[in-house]
Parts: C-alpha cells; structure tokens; sequence
C-alpha cells in the first residue's frame, strides 16, 4: 500500500469538517480499482485508507498568439455517494514536469505549479482552467502542449468507479467550438487502436495523438486503409521514450497528412500499432468550422487473430512516488 501525505493537521481537520472525507477508517474493498492506499497525516500517523482510480489526458493546449489562444479545462464532479479527491499533474511532451497557471474559475486565484490537488464534497463539481505555461506569463504568448495525468482517490471502489472526468480544448472566440475528450484510464489500454476520419486536405482533416505507456522506446506503426478495405498508406512516429523513474512519459501529436501521405480520398480507417508495447490514442476530426474527438477502438494487428475480447486489465507502466503532499488550494 502506498502512503499518501496530508498538508498537516490542520488542513486534514478542516477536510473532514466539511464533510471532504475522501477516506474510510478501515481499508476498504477496493476490487476494481486500485487500492486500498494509506492515508497518512503531516507526522506520518495513518489516519484512514481510500481506494484509487486513475489515467491520462494525452493532450494538452493553453497559451497561444491573440488571434489563436488555446485553453484546456479539466472537469470533474464528485458522486452523490461520497467525498473525493481530485489530484492533476502536468508534463510537457517529453514527459518532463510542466508548471502550470492556472484557477478554479472566473475569479478564483491563480495557482503556478506542476501540479493542481482540490478535495471536494459529495457533489461538488470541479473545473481547474489551464491558462498557460508559467514560463510564459503574464501573456501566455506561446501555445503550450503536453499531458495531464490524473489520481482520484475515494472511500470506497463504487465511488471511484462513478468517477468520470473530461478535458475541454478551446480557442475561443477565434475558433467557433470546443473538443470535449475522455481520459484513458490505467486499466483499459491496448497495443493498437484504430479510428475512421475523413482528410481531404482541405475543409476534412484529422489529427492525433499518441502517448507510450509502455515500458521501452517505440516508433509507432500508423497504418491507413481505404473505404474498401485496402492497405493505402503508412507512416511512423518518432521513437517515444516510456514512462521514467519519475513517473513520466513522452506523447507525440501531428497532423495525420504529416506521418502518412497521401490519404485516401472519403471515409478512411487508421490504426494505431504499438507493437507489443500499450499506449493511449486520442484522435480528432476536423471539418469546416466544427471539430469533434473520434471513437478510438481497440484493435489487432494486421495478420493477428482477434481474441474477442476487449484487452481490458492492461497495467500502466507508470511508476507513482510513495509519498504525496496534498496541496490546499481555495474551494
């Protein structure tokens, strides 16, 4: 079991006063998630056990020029059943720490740091607004990307497993919409994963990401067939560098014309083969005016036979530090 630091005494008291418990007194059942982890005070006293979920959000944008200002939002809510805590961290695309600025809203104050924590009541909805890299403050004049990585931890396994964050892109208002996307949980990754788009090079074109949750280095197969079937194209990523001692891991995002060109003209299938090494795999449909993130499945590689079932249970290789220390920001 890991253990978890609280900020102190204090900020544990104040929590559970206001009724932000997010642990049981006992080690729960945490079947289904992961857990239990042990919850410690400032002393190193256990004060209780919570049970974890957690995952990735592969991409992130926030800064930009005026005319092109990206922002992301993370969202969250606490279930009706019990207390949760909410706990992100930020890495650049190669997976180093990102401090970022950012608030809990219009008006709230602004927070610079690699990391935001917020422990919130039963039904308690949660919005963190990354503004931009630090580095680039006040103006945030350069569009930052990277990952979020996410922890929510919780009294019990139901509560975990009604948890269900999203993670929101804008540019608004010099582009027309926003890009809602799930995240990828820890338990449910996979070694290929395939998507259909539409690249015409013109008003329909697509994007992608592609995060290594594996163990070594890999180049990524990207592989596009047409609307009949047909093996039209391929590409390959650069080499991504796996998860470090740190915890992190290196993402690479592109226009998908930029690793496999031509692209076959209608609908098309793309599929995403990581070898034996799992990875997460967002990808995004551009048309006209409007954006949307496609259904990313899972998949087999060319001349695999399918198991038919899901490869659900599949472990990040993410290494998580013992020892946390809860930051206190306002409500």
């Amino acid at each position: 079991m890991r253990s978890r630091h609280l900020l102190g005494l204090i900020a544990l008291a104040a929590a559970a006063l206001h009724g932000q418990t997010y642990w049981s007194t006992t080690p729960p059942d945490c079947t289904g998630v992961e857990g239990p982890i042990t919850i410690t005070n400032s002393s190193g006293g256990t004060v209780g056990y919570s049970c974890e979920v957690s995952g990735t959000f592969v991409w992130l944008a926030a800064g930009g020029p005026s005319h092109n200002t990206w922002s992301s939002s993370v969202r969250v809510g606490a279930p009706a059943s019990n207390a949760i805590d909410a706990d992100y961290f930020f890495y650049d695309t190669n997976g180093n720490n990102l401090s970022m600025d950012t608030t809990l809203g219009s008006g709230t104050p602004l927070t610079s740091s690699n990391e935001a924590e917020v422990a919130l009541y039963p039904n308690q909805p949660l919005e963190v607004d990354l503004l931009g890299a630090t580095s680039n403050a006040p103006s945030y004049n350069t569009t930052q990307t990277g990952s979020v990585y996410a922890e929510f931890y919780c009294p019990d396994a139901a509560t975990c497993s009604n948890v269900l964050p999203q993670l929101l892109y804008s540019a608004l208002p010099s582009i027309p919409w926003s890009l809602s996307v799930p995240i990828s949980w820890d338990g449910l990754l996979s070694y290929q994963w395939s998507a259909e788009g539409i690249d015409d090079g013109g008003a329909h074109r697509v994007s992608f990401v592609v995060y290594n949750q594996g163990t070594t280095a890999t180049s990524f197969n990207i592989r596009v067939y047409d609307s009949a079937g047909n093996l039209f194209g391929t590409g390959t990523t650069p080499a991504l560098l796996p998860y470090q001692a740190s915890g992190q891991a290196q993402t690479y995002g592109a226009l998908l014309s930029q690793v496999v060109s031509p692209l076959p003209s209608g609908i098309f299938k793309v599929l995403f083969d990581g070898g034996s090494e799992t990875s997460s795999v967002e990808v995004l449909q551009f048309t006209g005016a409007s954006a949307t993130s496609l259904q990313v499945a899972y998949d087999t590689a060319p001349g695999a036979a399918g198991t038919g079932a899901l490869p659900a249970g599949l472990k990040s290789a993410r290494i998580r530090p013992s020892t946390h220390v809860l930051r206190t920001r306002a409500k």
